[in-house]
């Protein structure tokens, strides 16, 4: 059995203007309690869902495809998974959050740029098009690649893929086109696992944050799809 605790008196001696820690556990989930005074990062959660709840001050959150909520104490507000958003408080502002313990946080920045593919497996076989996209690990050795990731949704003719990357710069995503992509894709042999595709690069930011809204909402990630830049 855990203790109780006090929120108000656990972070009553902070001082820093940024501080974020876990208080609890539950299954696959955790409690954090935040201290903001100031601007956080532009960011979003691939893979889980965020509920802030304020206990004092007054948090604003904001969107970049909509306005700005404002929080104040006992207010709460869930955020989807895929949602960029930037917390900030112009004044010290303490409130928890509820997410997966595990919970990836990827930064978004003034250039970046989302591919967005949507493929059909051939036959509807979902399989070999999966062992195929396993194969793309070699991609975070590419310059500007932070993430690349994605799994399979249903729609109304059937199975899709949908594979996101997120790329630093257009300039870096298109230097890969030229100079990379063919070759790793031909040692996936993914050439005959979709039977079409649809392929999209997403430029305004607005754009970017819906897409990463809907795709991470009806998506069934697959683990093995996912590759994280390193030379970011």
């Amino acid at each position: 059995m855990g203790s109780k605790m006090n929120m108000a008196e656990m972070t009553k001696e902070i001082g820093e203007k940024h501080a974020n820690f876990i208080v609890s556990e539950v299954n696959d989930h955790c409690l954090r309690a935040a201290v903001l005074e100031g601007d956080y990062i532009w960011h979003f959660h691939p893979d889980s869902d965020e509920l802030f709840m304020v206990i004092e001050g007054e948090l604003l959150i904001d969107f970049k495809d909509r306005g700005t909520e404002v929080l104040k104490p006992n207010d709460s507000l869930l955020i989807p998974r895929g949602v960029i958003h930037r917390t900030r408080a112009e004044k010290r502002t303490v409130n928890l959050c509820i997410e997966k313990t595990n919970a990836e946080t990827v930064m978004l920045n003034e250039g970046n740029v989302l591919k967005l593919i949507r493929c059909k497996p051939a036959g509807q076989d979902k399989r070999p098009f999966s062992e195929a996209q396993a194969k793309w690990t070699p991609v975070k050795d590419i310059n500007g690649l932070i993430r690349q990731w994605g799994g399979w949704r249903e729609s109304e003719s059937g199975p899709e893929a949908v594979v996101m990357a997120l790329w630093k710069t257009k300039r870096d995503y298109l230097d890969f086109m030229r100079n990379d992509h063919d070759l790793i894709y031909e040692n996936t042999n993914q050439q005959d696992t979709f039977a079409s595709s649809v392929i999209r690069l997403l430029e305004d930011p607005g754009e970017i944050s819906r897409a990463l809204e809907k795709y991470s909402a009806e998506l069934v990630f697959e683990p093995e799809w996912t590759v994280n830049g390193t030379r970011v």
